[in-house]
């Protein structure tokens, strides 16, 4: 995978660097997982939502309720994901 790259706004990275990240409606990062997550390349938003929702009745309900799946720079990761992680951003909590 070391030779995968993606370009994630207009910089390129190599996608071991990155991660895929689950995103609520409101804008928090809900989950994360590396793109190498079990020696599976997991190259698509449609692939990191199934790390999280297996089943198509999962999926749908996802989208229902505005679950984006993103693939972040390791610079995002840092500035956006990390402090929904550590409870220091300033997203409305959700049920």
């Amino acid at each position: 995978m070391a030779d995968l790259m993606v370009q994630i706004d207009g910089v390129t990275y190599p996608l071991a660097d990155c991660f895929w990240v689950r995103v609520n409606s409101q804008g928090c990062v809900v989950g994360a997982v590396r793109p190498d997550f079990r020696g599976d390349v997991i190259a698509t938003p449609q692939q990191a939502q199934r790390e999280w929702s297996s089943t198509k009745r999962q999926r749908a309900s996802d989208e229902r309720h505005g679950m984006q799946h993103l693939l972040f720079s390791p610079q995002q990761w840092k500035e956006q994901a990390k402090p929904c992680f550590l409870g220091r951003c300033n997203h409305s909590p959700t049920v």
